[in-house]
């Protein structure tokens, strides 16, 4: 006959069930009478008085629950939950000495508990002993292999070392940590979205010190939060050298034409006028004038769509899949989804994988002119249109139908306001069907253009867009070009103030996105000041007159030191009008503003209308002393 247990543990059991679920029930005082009830029969019992503890610690009664841990420490010197919630209690209390000691006593009771091994190990970062901390992950991960957080925080310092390694000219160091991480991470038993981050500096990490296998390891454990749904043998992964474009032609064995663009010179006035922070930016221009352009020839390449790239970075691949042409050093490319990951700047080699089953392949066999894509104005107009001057100079390019990727009315209007017949544009979209967000395109026969440094550039758009009557007419119109018809982003919070303010100066107020390109260009070329806000629009400096004025309205951090803009408002402004910036104020939660310096670009500004008063008389001002009016009469007698 089976035994009955003894009623009063029934009871005991049954009570101490309610009294935590009174607790967790937020019903703090019943869950708290009900303990010291169990504890008036039964006071040796520790479970009750580290929960009576609990509870007290939860009320912010600091002192009465370290009392009662401690009680039950001495009462039960095995009970793991009493040194632990010793060393949680003096952690709070700002004694991290203390909590190290409690925690100790409770590893002691339980070695392969991980979380008390995380515990110390970030304790001892706190407190700054590095090396200590560090041999507390390492314990933690042999002895609780299964724990993810300890792996997860060890990684992350590794990286961390990494990255401190590799800045103070260790490039071995900075991989031998990346070696570490990859260890750590390989037989974690889950990879989880807290470390997708971690994973993708480590593998920029890896790629810019020269460790491209090591960047692939480490891709394939990125590759199930990417592509979740794809099998890993169906994800090509493959590391590529990045190229600029002659050696890009002559790594692949092209056919390529190579020649010295003219570049519009900079003002030396306006350079040495410019901001310190553009400085370094504006010693390069002289360089970036003398870099090469041309066209490769009959070239076989592999264009993968189905991401956006900015900043003059190429997704076009050689057939053989090793080298990947790389214009501008300055980029990187990220996202879900993204085959092109790990391109970091300055960085000499990328990362590419290809889920195979997310993509269709389209196969293009006759000659075409291949042109990158973007939906921005910005880029479209000053780094893509720019390189049909490649027609003017190879001449069997110039009757090659030109492919595109997403091609916008404003595209097509600035195409043929450069010469290029509309019969002559292919839509890639139309080869593939409307279903054509990932895509990749086989070119057997393309003819691909180099970048365009951005002096050649401005010179080409400038002699190709602007009307002749304009070039050199005198300056008359002030614009402000507002965004509030246009999306959230960079938009000024009083749009409206701002532009009463111009009203009262001579400005109209126009709104970019209601103009066609013509229409645009032939107000700048008319303008004497331009008021905007960060955006794409700011791209129409290039058409502004000799002497028109662009006044820049930014948010605070758009020329923070760290900013990925430096380099590109840096090769614009000495070769534009006179360049003005005005930063305004975030109008939104400090809390909640988002670290992402390109991030914090949606966020609206208020603009000081004092401060924007000022500056625009300082501009008007500076333009009637650089341009006086004629003098009155019939000249001399």
């Amino acid at each position: 006959m089976e035994a009955v247990p003894p009623q009063g543990a029934i009871t005991l059991a049954k009570a101490l069930d309610r009294a935590l679920a009174l607790h967790q029930a937020g019903r703090a005082e019943e869950a708290s009478d009900l303990c010291r009830s169990i504890l008036r029969a039964r006071p040796e019992q520790a479970e009750t008085r580290c929960l009576l503890g609990t509870i007290a610690f939860g009320q912010g009664r600091l002192e009465a629950a370290g009392a009662l841990f401690a009680v039950t420490a001495a009462l039960a010197p095995g009970f793991f939950e009493a040194r632990r919630n010793l060393a949680i209690l003096e952690q709070a209390a700002g004694r991290p000495a203390a909590a190290c000691h409690h925690h100790r006593r409770a590893l002691a009771l339980r070695p392969e508990d991980g979380a008390t091994h995380l515990a110390l190990a970030l304790l001892h970062g706190q407190i700054g002993d590095e090396p200590e901390a560090v041999a507390w992950l390492r314990q933690g991960v042999t002895r609780a292999p299964g724990f993810l957080p300890l792996r997860e925080v060890y990684a992350g310092f590794c990286e961390r070392a990494a990255v401190r390694a590799f800045g103070g000219g260790d490039p071995e160091g900075a991989a031998r940590f990346c070696e570490q991480a990859l260890s750590l991470l390989r037989e974690a038993p889950a990879v989880t979205e807290a470390l997708r981050d971690l994973l993708e500096r480590l593998v920029r990490v890896a790629l810019i010190v020269g460790r491209p296998a090591l960047a692939m390891e480490l891709l394939a454990i990125k590759d199930p939060l990417d592509f979740p749904e794809v099998p890993p043998l169906d994800i090509d992964r493959f590391p590529l050298s990045l190229l600029p474009f002659p050696a890009w032609c002559a790594a692949a064995g092209f056919r390529h034409e190579t020649w010295r663009a003219p570049a519009q010179e900079p003002d030396e006035t306006l350079a040495s006028a410019a901001p310190e922070w553009l400085r370094a930016q504006i010693d390069r221009l002289p360089a970036l004038a003398r870099e090469p352009v041309g066209v490769a020839l009959d070239a076989e390449i592999e264009v993968v769509q189905g991401f956006y790239v900015k900043d003059n970075y190429e997704s076009h691949l050689l057939a053989g899949r090793r080298f990947l042409l790389q214009e501008v050093a300055d980029t990187v490319v990220h996202g879900a989804r993204v085959p092109l990951v790990a391109v970091t700047p300055g960085a000499t080699a990328g990362a590419f994988r290809l889920p195979r089953p997310l993509y269709r392949t389209v196969t293009i066999d006759h000659p075409v002119l291949f042109l990158p894509s973007t939906p921005n104005y910005w880029h479209f107009l000053v780094e893509v249109l720019p390189r049909l001057m490649v027609r003017e100079r190879a001449a069997e390019t110039r009757p090659l139908p030109v492919l595109l990727f997403d091609v916008r009315p404003y595209h097509r209007e600035m195409l043929q306001l450069v010469g290029l017949p509309a019969e002559q544009v292919i839509d890639a979209r139309e080869l593939a069907g409307p279903d054509s967000a990932q895509i990749l395109y086989r070119l057997s026969r393309a003819a691909v253009p180099s970048a365009i440094p951005y002096p050649a550039a401005y010179r080409w758009l400038r002699e190709r867009l602007l009307p002749p009557q304009r070039r050199d007419g005198p300056p008359t119109r002030r614009l402000y070009l507002s965004r509030r018809g246009s999306a959230p982003k960079h938009r000024i919070a009083n749009d409206a103030e701002v532009a009463a303010l111009l009203a009262d100066r001579g400005f109209e107020t126009v709104q970019p996105e209601r103009l066609g390109v013509l229409e645009t260009i032939e107000l700048m070329a008319e303008a004497e000041v331009v008021v905007a806000p960060v955006g794409a629009a700011t791209a129409n400096q290039v058409f502004l007159p000799p002497g028109g004025r662009w006044v820049h309205l930014c948010n605070p951090d758009f020329f923070h030191p760290d900013s990925r803009w430096n380099p590109q408002m840096g090769v614009q402004i000495p070769l534009l009008g006179r360049f003005h910036h005005l930063a305004g104020r975030f109008t939104d939660d400090p809390a909640s503003r988002p670290d992402d310096l390109l991030a914090r670009l949606d966020i609206p500004v208020r603009i000081d209308p004092d401060a924007l008063g000022r500056l625009l008389d300082e501009v008007l001002l500076d333009g009637v002393l650089a341009h006086p009016p004629a003098p009155s009469g019939s000249g001399p007698g």
